[in-house]
């Protein structure tokens, strides 16, 4: 007869889950761009709402994306995740100043909005495990 096993103890250690989780993460956000460009151009939504929405979507993709990260690492979800959301919003931070957009004092709570989504999204991934 064959005795059932208990499922591993996660070790913290899985490979590229970071990557894994920031591509899905900014998948995300191109989804939402996509999604609101065809808003504002066809059904006429408006662009400060456009702004608005694209806040949101960011907002989600940051803790779906660190949720990635923490299920599949299994441990330390806040940490992990938190470095996330981080390496996210320096992704977005880096494609604004490539589109001539300066770094503010904004840039900084961003980051800090990015690390805290990200350890909630994180801490989310780790229990949903």
């Amino acid at each position: 007869m064959a005795r059932s096993r208990k499922p591993a103890e996660p070790t913290g250690i899985a490979p590229y889950a970071h990557l894994r989780g920031l591509g899905f993460a900014l998948a995300l956000t191109a989804f939402f761009l996509i999604g609101v460009s065809f808003l504002v151009s066809v059904a006429g939504m408006r662009e400060n709402v456009g702004r608005w929405v694209m806040v949101a979507g960011g907002a989600i993709a940051a803790v779906a994306g660190s949720s990635q990260t923490g299920k599949r690492m299994g441990r330390a979800g806040w940490l992990n995740g938190g470095v996330t959301g981080l390496a996210y919003v320096v992704i977005l931070l880096i494609l604004a100043m490539l589109l001539d957009m300066r770094l503010t004092p904004r840039s900084l709570i961003a980051l800090f909005a990015g690390f805290t989504l990200g350890a909630f999204g994180g801490v989310l991934g780790v229990n949903r495990r």
